[in-house]
């Protein structure tokens, strides 16, 4: 069981810029509109050494790797990425979940054993730090079928079974190669966007309001 911490995200008119800054200050997510199609994610600058900051983890849920790094004015301390045009009902989504909640943050108890939804119907790809530690030890069977292949674009990937699942998730929900997982495995905060957005899309399960039905 795991208790984390995770950031509230909250929606702002650009004119509300100082509420913004405040609610991430205080440890949560922003979206700041300059209009309807135009939105920046504000957070706090990710530290270098926790590759499993939610705010990274944040961008990386919008198909992003990158942000901007704000060292004076207004934004001092912070980071922002301009929220991609096809995410924007992404960004809308992610206040629209959280605006139950009180506060900044928001206190979770998560098992992964009892969820492993990131380890269903995922795509992780094989660094040549994780290829050299398999092969260290003694299984470069893990880099070759039916455990892995190359994708469209030449990457190794994990291969998943016919049901989605991870050939390595066992029936437990416990990883048989958790000693050698991948790093982009390891990496993966429980909490995060991407840990939310599995949950919801694998498992229906919601931390917050649901999404809104479509209007035929």
């Amino acid at each position: 069981m795991s208790v984390l911490h995770r950031p509230i995200v909250r929606s702002f008119k650009s004119k509300y810029t100082k509420e913004a800054v405040a609610h991430v200050r205080a440890g949560g997510h922003a979206v700041v509109w300059e209009n309807e199609k135009r939105a920046h994610l504000l957070f706090q600058d990710p530290p270098t050494d926790r590759p499993e900051d939610f705010g990274a983890w944040a961008v990386y849920d919008m198909g992003k790797s990158t942000w901007i790094t704000h060292h004076r004015g207004t934004f001092k301390g912070l980071a922002t990425t301009l929220v991609p045009r096809d995410c924007l009902w992404i960004a809308r989504r992610r206040a629209e979940r959280d605006s139950i909640h009180p506060g900044p943050t928001r206190t979770m108890n998560l098992d992964c054993t009892k969820c492993a939804a990131c380890c269903r119907d995922n795509e992780v790809i094989l660094g040549a730090a994780d290829i050299k530690r398999f092969k260290d030890a003694g299984r470069s069977d893990l880099i070759k079928a039916p455990y892995a292949k190359r994708d469209s674009e030449g990457k190794l990937v994990l291969t998943l079974l016919p049901n989605k699942r991870c050939h390595h998730l066992k029936r437990d929900n416990r990883c048989g190669i958790y000693e050698l997982r991948p790093h982009p495995c390891s990496e993966f905060p429980a909490g995060s966007e991407c840990c939310l957005f599995a949950r919801e899309d694998v498992l229906d399960i919601y931390d917050g309001v649901k999404p809104t039905p479509a209007v035929s």
